[in-house]
């Protein structure tokens, strides 16, 4: 069966095309045959060995985000997902031409939504559903500040704290204004162009910090309101005389993937979520090349994979 993967860490030249066996669904597992594959920040900073050394400890083949078609059961379910549907998961060592599935991570796609679109919503669909959901409790009204707006969890976070009648503020460059202002936001703010944490101090309920690696965390305490919340992708606390709180945005089960994606992809289906696509790539070597020398370099939108 067909698979990208590498064995040593370095830039994206170091993928190869790998034949291994057809997986095996277990009795909780679904089999499906790989339509759509989105690619994400992660698996580029895993692929470059960031905090690793030079060589795996072996082959790895990468991928979460995944779109296909159930022709494997496995004898144990009895839920809705049937031979022939289509579905997005959350799942691992999705740069292959099948890939296993379990329910919880996983969602069966509305016939109006396009595989290269549910591939590109998954991870950053997920991230955003639980950060506003979970990590944050968001009322309408509520003044929400999103640093990282014109970022794939942001372009979505904004969309989804519109519909929940919250007042949002985008925080991105002013090259990505227009990007952020199609989504929605109320008000815009260039970080390159004023200072942020003076121009909005105290304004928000809910800080989301969505920027790479969270930085600013200083910022963050500048802008909130005392008594309101942070939710970063940071990992440290950032230090505060005001009484805030502070979470930490991580991957959870607490909301499972499967309840994500379903809201996630009806919105789509319903006209209330868009989806920010940069390029279509072919489900080849070339392709998945292309689409992590894209991750690479700054750029807009979502890379997909799509197989023909």
């Amino acid at each position: 069966m067909l698979a990208f993967g590498y064995r040593r860490y370095g830039g994206p030249e170091v993928f190869e095309v790998i034949d291994i066996p057809e997986p095996q669904p277990k009795k909780n597992e679904l089999l499906l045959d790989v339509l759509a594959v989105g690619l994400n920040n992660r698996e580029r900073a895993e692929r470059a060995g960031t905090g690793y050394g030079g060589h795996t400890s072996g082959l790895i083949i990468s991928g979460r985000d995944a779109v296909g078609r159930i022709i494997g059961v496995g004898t144990n379910l009895t839920t809705d997902f049937r031979k022939g549907m289509l579905v997005a998961t959350h799942t691992e060592h999705a740069y292959a031409a099948q890939v296993l599935a379990e329910p919880d991570n996983s969602a069966l796609i509305p016939e109006n939504v396009t595989p290269t679109t549910a591939a590109g919503l998954i991870t950053p669909g997920i991230t955003a559903y639980k950060a506003i959901h979970l990590f944050a409790q968001i009322h309408a009204g509520d003044t929400v500040i999103v640093k990282g707006a014109s970022g794939g969890v942001g372009l979505i976070a904004v969309q989804l704290l519109k519909n929940l009648q919250a007042h949002v503020i985008g925080i991105a460059s002013s090259k990505k204004e227009g990007l952020v202002k199609a989504a929605g936001v109320d008000e815009f703010v260039a970080y390159d162009q004023v200072d942020v944490s003076q121009t909005l101090a105290e304004r928000g309920d809910v800080v989301f910090n969505l920027a790479m690696n969270g930085v600013g965390g200083a910022d963050d305490v500048a802008m909130v309101k005392a008594g309101g919340t942070i939710a970063s992708v940071a990992h440290d606390t950032p230090a505060s005389h005001k009484t805030i709180t502070f979470n930490h945005i991580h991957p959870t089960n607490t909301i499972s993937d499967h309840e994500a994606l379903a809201f996630l992809l009806d919105q789509v289906a319903q006209g209330h979520l868009t989806v920010d696509i940069g390029q279509e790539l072919p489900f080849t070597l070339e392709g998945i090349i292309a689409g992590h020398n894209y991750l690479e370099n700054p750029h807009d939108g979502r890379a997909i994979l799509k197989r023909a």
